[in-house]
C-alpha cells in the first residue's frame, strides 16, 4: 500500500471498516486520488510559503525604506517658486 496520509487511513477505518472490509476497486482508487490531490495541494502551499522573499531587517534596510519613502514625497516637499 502506498504511503497514505494518516487522515485518509483513519477515514477508511472509520467509514469502511478497512482493512477487514474493502471498498470496490473504483471507490478505493477515487479515495486514493483524493488523498494524492490533497497531498499535492499541501506540497504546493508549502513550496509557495518557502518561495516568498524574506523581509530584510536591520539598519540598512530601514534606511533604504526611508529613502524610498522620501523619494515618493520629494515632489510635494520641493518649492521651486522664485522668491521675490
Amino acid at each position: 500500500m502506498p504511503d497514505l496520509p494518516v487522515n485518509t487511513l483513519s477515514w477508511l477505518r472509520q467509514y469502511t471498516g478497512f482493512p477487514a472490509r474493502r471498498l470496490s476497486a473504483k471507490a478505493e482508487l477515487m479515495v486514493l486520488f483524493a488523498a494524492a490531490a490533497e497531498r499535492d495541494a499541501a506540497d504546493e502551499a508549502a513550496a509557495a510559503a518557502r518561495s516568498k522573499p524574506q523581509k530584510e531587517s536591520g539598519a540598512a534596510a530601514v534606511s533604504q525604506r526611508a529613502l524610498a519613502f522620501n523619494r515618493t514625497h520629494a515632489h510635494f516637499k520641493s518649492d521651486n517658486r522664485a522668491k521675490v
